[in-house]
């Protein structure tokens, strides 16, 4: 009797394997469900990318101003970063009031949500969305200006489908779009970019691809806008007079 009850346990171990199988991926399903925050299928994370040095110009930011402005400001930005909401507070409505609408420089939004900042990368997705009905400086005011509320919530998803509302987007097509993987690829893209650039922290700024090390006051700015408009006078008038008899 006791060999055969050996047997009858012994049988059983594969069944209790796979029960045990089961359950572990129970629990790993059930766990990325709580990281993934509740989504809804919003994708809410970077995929890897390879960008190639002829790609590098394809990547897509988000721009403001002539497409032939003289001076070109590049911003890589975090939604959830508090001093890019900073920035977006006090600095970007002057350079957009003082120096994009008087056509002196083009302003380039990149997105570099940081991994640390949970919803960052799905605040990014979301300002591409609004992008769709041709309101994403609308959203990324709204963004930034809401940026304390959100960043708190264990899911924002939500919470970005009502700012779209209240900046009066068509709330069904941007809540189709946030809620799937649009844009996954451009802001992944957008990441490798600057990764690839040099980036490092946000936000980071460069002017005419000159990547400065701290981030500047409106006055500073502008006089490095300055400078940069200067230059090819400065360098004409060289030329001439090198050429003066």
């Amino acid at each position: 009797m006791a060999r055969k009850s050996a047997s009858a346990s012994g049988s059983m171990k594969p069944f209790y394997v796979a029960l045990a199988v089961v359950a572990v991926a129970g629990v790993a399903f059930i766990l990325w469900q709580m990281r993934a925050g509740g989504s809804g299928g919003a994708a809410t994370q970077p995929i890897p990318v390879q960008i190639s040095d002829a790609e590098l110009n394809s990547v897509q930011g988000i721009s403001i101003g002539r497409q032939d402005a003289p001076v070109v400001i590049y911003e890589f930005a975090d939604f959830q970063c508090p001093g890019c909401g900073q920035f977006a507070t006090f600095t970007a409505p002057l350079i957009k009031e003082r120096l994009v609408e008087t056509g002196q420089v083009r302003f380039v939004y990149y997105d570099f949500p940081l991994p640390q900042h949970q919803h960052a990368f799905l605040a990014a997705r979301a300002a591409r969305c609004a992008n769709e009905q041709g309101k994403f400086w609308e959203y990324h005011d709204v963004l930034y200006a809401r940026q304390p509320t959100w960043a708190v919530l264990r899911n924002a998803t939500d919470f970005f489908i009502d700012l779209a509302e209240e900046i009066g987007l068509d709330e069904s097509a941007f809540s189709s779009c946030l809620r799937s993987d649009r844009y996954q690829e451009e802001v992944s893209r957008s990441i490798e970019l600057g990764e690839r650039l040099g980036v490092r922290s946000t936000p980071t700024l460069m002017v005419n691809m000159k990547r400065l090390p701290d981030v500047p006051d409106f006055s500073q700015l502008q006089q490095m806008v300055e400078q940069e408009l200067g230059a090819p006078a400065a360098a004409a008038d060289s030329a001439a007079g090198a050429t003066a008899p």
